[in-house]
């Protein structure tokens, strides 16, 4: 728990003027660095690392996506990340059938799978920031998804009697889920209450108990999916970078399921507005 903790305010020490500047180079360094780590720790969970073919298309995607949006693509991110990922699809694929059987094709698609998830849903956090009342929005996935995973913790340590879904996470309980949930919910709120206090913004109550249900839910979902493919794979984290934590993935992984959500809670078409 020592170990956790320092690791916690030291990462957040370091990354904290990364996200104060998110508006500038600064936040699309910041989803380059994340995107490429990540990347990594995804090679090496599937046993890919070393094939340099696989991995430069991949490494080139997570530091050249961010930059359509520092240069203000967002309105064809989306239409040139389809094309690319369709192609990468292809690519990787044919890969496999060309190996004579030295790189299986569930190691690809489990691969590419997880590049399309991880470096689309790190962007879609850098595209918050990036929108109308962007500054309001782009912190509130890591705060729903982290207030989720930390009262998640808690309460499974105190009350936790029944085992949420063992197969796949087992030191998860069904009571760790809600109060993980309940609590993140009351912590979006009160980040409304807060914004209103210290930025006076106009924060939609309703809305933000509906974001912050769904996004709880989504990041636990989010934590389920990357515990699935570490049992698929037999490891116990995705790597080590961060002492008591794991690796990037590991400590990010609730995230990248919350942020996505709410950019589409974003841009629904009859006006999902958490700030007025």
């Amino acid at each position: 728990m020592r170990t956790r903790t320092i690791t916690a305010i030291v990462g957040a020490i370091i990354i904290a003027p990364f996200l104060v500047f998110f508006d500038t180079y600064a936040g699309a360094a910041l989803i380059q660095i994340a995107g490429v780590i990540c990347t990594y720790e995804l090679l090496n969970a599937t046993g890919l690392k070393k094939k340099w073919f696989l991995a430069v298309p991949l490494y080139i995607l997570a530091l050249g996506l961010p930059l359509l949006v520092y240069f203000k693509e967002n309105e064809n991110f989306f239409r040139y990340s389809a094309v690319i990922f369709f192609l990468l699809s292809i690519y990787m694929l044919t890969v496999s059938v060309f190996s004579k059987g030295k790189i299986q094709v569930d190691n690809t698609s489990v691969l590419f799978t997880m590049s399309f998830y991880v470096l689309m849903s790190l962007n879609c956090l850098y595209l918050l920031r990036t929108e109308e009342q962007g500054a309001l929005l782009y912190m509130l996935p890591l705060v729903t998804s982290w207030s989720t995973d930390i009262f998640a913790y808690f309460s499974g340590r105190l009350f936790g009697r029944h085992k949420l879904i063992p197969d796949v996470s087992p030191k998860k309980t069904v009571e760790g889920a809600v109060g993980g949930f309940v609590c993140s919910v009351g912590i979006t709120v009160l980040y409304g209450l807060l914004m209103k206090i210290f930025f006076e913004a106009s924060p939609n109550y309703l809305n933000l108990i509906i974001a912050g249900t769904l996004m709880s839910i989504a990041s636990m979902a989010g934590d389920l999916i990357a515990s699935l493919v570490k049992r698929h794979y037999g490891i116990k984290d995705y790597g080590w970078l961060l002492p008591g934590h794991g690796g990037a993935l590991d400590r990010i992984d609730s995230v990248l399921a919350a942020a996505p959500l709410l950019m589409i809670l974003h841009e629904l078409p009859m006006g999902f507005a958490l700030f007025r």
